[in-house]
């Protein structure tokens, strides 16, 4: 059977204080190491998952940054092509309008210079008739004659 004898409780005594001291040197210091190590992981991971929330949010940010910039830039690009329609049919109004007006302008320069030659037509033909009475009648016609004269001719020529 077993025997137990000094050696044997010298062994067990020397492992025993051999679990003491390194309980006391190696464990504590390596269990200390290992939390402080969970600890450190278990930060980082918090840190990680709030740094995963950030950009999430950032990202959410950016897209609906992206997303009214796409929207006022369509609300600018109707504006500016409202507004260009709005000046091109100013514009064309703007050029109807001076169109008319020279129109205008050209209808009466044309009747003006219309009756100023009949004008000058009554004055010839008033003339000519003048001298053609006198050659047929061989007379010299008073101012009387001559009125009627103009206003017979006048008559039957329409004007």
């Amino acid at each position: 059977m077993i025997s137990i004898n000094a050696t044997v409780i010298l062994t067990i005594l020397n492992f025993i204080l051999l679990i003491f001291v390194l309980g006391a040197v190696l464990w504590k210091p390596m269990l200390k190491f290992l939390d402080d190590r969970a600890r450190k992981i278990e930060e980082s991971l918090k840190l990680a998952e709030e740094n995963k929330k950030r950009a999430e949010e950032l990202k959410t940010e950016h897209d609906q940054i992206i997303k009214d910039a796409r929207i006022k830039s369509a609300e600018i690009i109707d504006k500016a092509k409202s507004s260009a329609s709005t000046e091109s049919r100013e514009m064309i109004a703007e050029a109807k309008e001076h169109t008319q007006s020279m129109i205008d302008s050209a209808k009466s320069e044309i009747l003006m210079e219309a009756e100023q030659i009949k004008q000058d037509l009554r004055k010839e033909v008033a003339s000519m008739t003048v001298n053609l009475a006198e050659k047929v009648l061989e007379r010299e016609i008073t101012k009387d004659d001559h009125k009627e004269l103009i206003n017979k001719n006048l008559d039957s020529l329409g004007l």
